[in-house]
């Protein structure tokens, strides 16, 4: 069985609403792993979302792993930035040490993860872009997207690397836009785009966590390999799976 780290900063609906559906998958022997560790980069600080979130960690007897990085070497930070991500990634890996992880998942991390951490460890995050097109945040990307002449957008899930948003990509979604171009006026296409993603996002992760534990696709340094040992050309197409996940919730 594989052992899955689960990286948040755990600050709103979307992250508490990420580690539920996946304990629930969990749980359920959909996903046939078991979540080794929480690691949280805040304390709760009366934030709800993050009470429940380690609420439901320990529940599950599955341990929570708390390093506030908002008040970690405060002076380090203020005079040397890579110098500080390195020093908070050691004490990450110092804390993280003592439980097995085959995979780990930022799923709501706010924080940059250091290159060593990154070269140490499996990690995946998803990007709000498809392969091979923006970089940045939602909110730099999705306006960018609602401006093009984009005929699809969507998201994709990559390891994470030591150059920013630079990973392999592993598998995404693709939707298509023309029906939000043609009903919509200029000033609701960016929230209605967002909203769509949004939607497919847990979807998205769920399934690409699936489909590695499963080992339906496996990684050797940054290529991709079917089960047959075939290396395969490109990140995973899941726009199909997502859409029928989606769908099936809408009729549920």
């Amino acid at each position: 069985m594989k052992k899955i780290g689960w990286f948040t900063t755990a600050r709103g609906p979307g992250s508490y609403g990420l580690f539920k559906t996946m304990m629930e998958r969990v749980r359920s022997g959909d996903i046939d792993a078991e979540i080794s560790f929480v690691f949280i980069n805040r304390d709760v600080k009366g934030n709800e979302c993050r009470r429940k979130l380690i609420e439901i960690a320990e529940e599950n007897s599955v341990p929570v792993v708390m390093l506030p990085s908002d008040s970690f070497r405060p002076d380090l930070k203020a005079n040397d930035m890579g110098a500080w991500r390195d020093a908070y990634g050691e004490e990450l890996r110092e804390r993280i040490a003592p439980y097995d992880m085959d995979l780990g998942v930022l799923a709501g991390y706010m924080l940059i993860i250091d290159p060593e951490t990154c070269r140490r460890y499996r990690l995946i995050n998803l990007h709000p872009a498809l392969p091979g097109t923006y970089k940045g945040t939602w909110n730099e990307i999705v306006p960018r997207v609602a401006e093009s002449d984009d005929s699809a957008y969507g998201a994709t899930i990559h390891l994470c690397s030591p150059v920013l948003d630079c990973g392999a990509p592993i598998a995404f979604d693709s939707f298509p836009l023309e029906d939000l171009r043609d009903s919509l006026p200029g000033d609701e296409l960016a929230p209605a785009i967002r909203q769509r993603e949004v939607e497919r996002e847990v979807p998205l992760l769920m399934e690409a966590i699936r489909m590695l534990v499963d080992e339906e696709v496996t990684i050797r340094g940054e290529e991709l390999f079917d089960r047959n040992g075939r290396r395969l050309d490109g990140p995973a197409d899941l726009s199909a799976r997502v859409s029928s996940a989606v769908d099936g919730r809408h009729r549920a």
